[in-house]
């Protein structure tokens, strides 16, 4: 988390703890409290939202004695700390991604969750679903397919035939991602050569086996000029792309599936407007309740068929991007 999320943290943490809370030993929340010099981390409101969130993750860590907060650390042993335990090899490690997002805050995370199996999950995510033993399957086939590095829930609500919809995901640093393959199961399961961190469990004892160090994905000549421009580090592309680089280069695969009964499935609501942040709590309720329409099914972003973005999408207009992009440079 970062502390310009808490607008949607007070609604999306309750929901996931409700859905994962019971399945998991141990729970950080881990807090990455270092501005970036631009883009959407560096916004206005930040001491206020710093303190809103604070204060929303002490009042649930005070209820659960499962719950604990991890402040990213930044000084030069923490860096090195999680540089020796996940890019050993690498002598360079950068703190944000080339992008200016969250880079060593991934790794600080799973270094300080300090276990086998760690669940990952950005704060804005969503959940169908609502199994109760998902993570115990999840785990299941991790130990039974020994290629397999991730596994997360199904992408989006299910289809009847159990079909994927237009995964639109890209990794801009890498080519020759094959597309995911369907897996017999009792219940839709997909074998997939790429991760994101919106999502996973990974199974930390097979990194160590299978993969070991990480090594960096350089950005290239545009990112790098665009990087140095905006005052960010030029050195790596985002977290996701250096895991999948990985494994493609060591033959490994993440497994997404919906599991048994009612399964979980994730959801990511892809903007944010006012309107969104005021309807959230209906739309948390309409996915738990599974009122999904059928536009939805297969589909992974919040599209429109559930939720009015017209506002959102205006926003999006190439005009207006490259406004905002001309004021974050003379900013920076």
């Amino acid at each position: 988390m970062h502390p310009l999320d808490v607008r949607h943290a007070v609604h999306t943490l309750p929901h996931q703890l409700e859905v994962w809370g019971d399945q998991v030993d141990r729970i950080v929340f881990t807090v990455d409290t270092r501005r970036s010099k631009s883009g959407r981390y560096s916004g206005n409101a930040y001491d206020e939202s710093r303190r809103g969130l604070f204060a929303l993750l002490e009042a649930i860590a005070r209820q659960s004695s499962k719950a604990e907060i991890a402040e990213v650390d930044y000084s030069p042993a923490a860096l090195e700390s999680v540089r020796q335990r996940y890019f050993s090899t690498s002598r360079a490690y950068p703190e944000k991604a080339f992008d200016g997002g969250p880079f060593h805050a991934y790794f600080y995370g799973l270094l300080k969750a300090d276990a086998e199996y760690v669940v990952h999950m950005d704060s804005d995510m969503l959940f169908g679903g609502g199994s109760q033993v998902w993570l115990e399957e999840a785990i299941g086939w991790l130990r039974t397919t020994p290629d397999t590095l991730f596994a997360g829930p199904l992408p989006g609500p299910p289809r009847a035939d159990g079909t994927l919809g237009d995964l639109h995901g890209s990794f801009p640093g890498l080519t020759g991602i094959r597309p995911p393959e369907r897996l017999a199961a009792a219940y839709p399961a997909y074998r997939f050569r790429s991760v994101s961190t919106r999502i996973f469990v990974i199974d930390q004892a097979r990194f160590d086996a299978s993969i070991g160090a990480l090594d960096l994905v350089r950005p290239n000549l545009r990112r790098r000029i665009r990087a140095r421009l905006f005052r960010q580090s030029p050195l790596s592309m985002p977290a996701e792309e250096i895991l999948t680089a990985a494994m493609m280069s060591k033959g490994l695969s993440r497994i997404d599936f919906l599991g048994s009964g009612a399964g979980i499935y994730s959801l990511h609501p892809p903007y944010r407007t006012d309107a969104f942040y005021r309807e959230l709590p209906h739309l948390i309720s309409r996915i738990v309740a599974g009122a999904i329409p059928e536009a939805q099914r297969g589909d992974y972003d919040v599209n429109s068929s559930m939720f009015d973005w017209t506002e959102a999408l205006r926003q999006k207009t190439a005009g207006r991007r490259l406004a905002r992009a001309a004021r974050a440079l003379l900013s920076s």
